[in-house]
């Protein structure tokens, strides 16, 4: 099954270089009401408490040796990339678990089964790298962040997570 890759944001991402009044005031309040969308417990990553969670992860994964065996600190800049990541997940789009590597990377994963499964971590740098396993298929690749979601990676969060 193939979900298009921005079923979601495609009724509720606004983006405007208008510069008239009015243009900038539909903006602004298209952007409030994507917001508390998303903070919403139905809609968005924000109201089931992700934010949070990326938080506290940062927060005990920035000294380096975090894990007791040597691993790199977490950056802030990483920790900046994931806040941008998770808020540009499309309403409705499945919250992933948080995590940290030695690295110092933050990781995303989205899980379904042993045999359905992505896991996406972000570098300092803004680098996506990702891995996913669909039944007998496994994808695999690094994309650059910029904002919005990688269009590879949302097909591979809907693949994994579909029913």
């Amino acid at each position: 099954m193939t979900y298009p890759a921005n079923r979601y944001a495609s009724t509720l991402t606004v983006s405007s270089r208008a510069s008239s009044e009015t243009s900038r005031f539909i903006s602004q309040k298209s952007e409030e009401s994507v917001r508390l969308l998303k903070s919403s417990l139905t809609f968005g990553c924000l109201g089931k408490k992700t934010d949070d969670e990326l938080w506290l992860q940062f927060v005990e994964c920035r000294e380096g040796n975090w894990d007791g065996h040597g691993a790199e600190p977490v950056a802030e800049e990483t920790y900046q990339f994931a806040a941008q990541f998770l808020k540009a997940l499309p309403l409705g789009a499945p919250n992933p678990e948080l995590g940290a590597e030695a690295d110092g990377h933050l990781t995303m994963e989205w899980y379904r089964s042993p045999h359905r499964t992505l896991s996406a971590s972000i570098s300092p740098e803004g680098e996506l790298h990702y891995a996913a396993l669909i039944g007998g298929s496994k994808a695999y690749g690094t994309e650059p962040f910029f904002g919005e979601i990688p269009e590879a990676i949302m097909n591979l969060i809907h693949r994994v997570m579909a029913r």
